[in-house]
């Protein structure tokens, strides 16, 4: 585990506690594992690693949530923010391979801010429906899910603005973005983004991402259709903030 060495223990013992909540998230809401996990392992030791060890984590997850939720998701929007993230996340992947994404990062993450911040106070979002808006979304997923393993975002935003119960918009954030997880798994071995070193530091911190997940899929079964929203969104705000905070330190450090 090439990526953990030279770490001190305050950095594994952080990098560990991170895990736990990014799990305890995704089993939640399912979604936003990623935007508490990479900025961190970002920071530790640098961004294409991070998305790596990411991704996998996120598609490792799919294994455990997917089954429950396909019998729930709308299959229509399945269809085409699926496909249109699985166009999308090689060309992210291009991106973070040949760019720099810490400026990129930190105006999505501020976006993500203020449409998360916007929509947990009630304002309605000017998002397009049907056909052409799931389009939409799922392009920007992807290409996010290539760039920074930080694809949730749009998915979120799009998918809680709608007005369906919160188990079918659970069960389509975790389908949707499952696909594009796993699709993003295939793209990074393409490129070259994923390494034997990535795949080994993934697999020791599985069981602590797994172990929040077994717990947050418990709350949500005790939580109310309002406490889901809330917390999907509240979570949401805070971990845009949190990544838009860790790229501003980057920058100025």
């Amino acid at each position: 585990m090439a990526e953990f060495a030279g770490l001190g223990g305050l950095w594994i013992a952080a990098i560990l506690v991170v895990t736990l909540a990014a799990g305890l998230l995704r089993g939640f809401s399912g979604f936003g594992s990623s935007l508490l996990l990479v900025p961190v392992l970002g920071l530790a030791m640098g961004p294409i690693p991070a998305v790596a060890i990411g991704t996998l984590l996120e598609a490792l997850a799919t294994l455990m949530l997917v089954p429950s939720s396909l019998a729930h998701t709308t299959r229509h929007r399945l269809a085409t923010m699926g496909l249109s993230a699985l166009v999308a996340i090689p060309i992210g992947h291009f991106a973070l391979r040949e760019l720099d994404p810490l400026l990129s990062n930190l105006a999505i993450s501020a976006a993500v801010v203020a449409m998360a911040g916007l929509m947990w106070r009630g304002t309605d979002l000017p998002l397009p429906r049907g056909s052409g808006g799931e389009t939409g979304a799922g392009i920007v997923s992807g290409f996010l899910t290539g760039f920074g393993s930080i694809g949730g975002p749009p998915l979120v935003l799009y998918i809680l603005a709608g007005s369906d119960p919160a188990r079918r918009k659970r069960a389509d954030l975790i389908v949707v973005s499952g696909v594009a997880q796993l699709a993003a798994v295939v793209s990074m071995m393409l490129f070259g983004l994923l390494t034997f070193d990535g795949a080994s530091s993934a697999a020791y911190l599985a069981p602590v991402f797994f172990g929040g997940g077994v717990l947050g899929a418990r709350l949500f079964r005790q939580a109310s259709e309002r406490a889901y929203q809330q917390v999907a969104l509240g979570a949401l705000f805070l971990a845009a903030l949190a990544l838009l905070c860790t790229n501003l330190a980057r920058l100025l450090l």
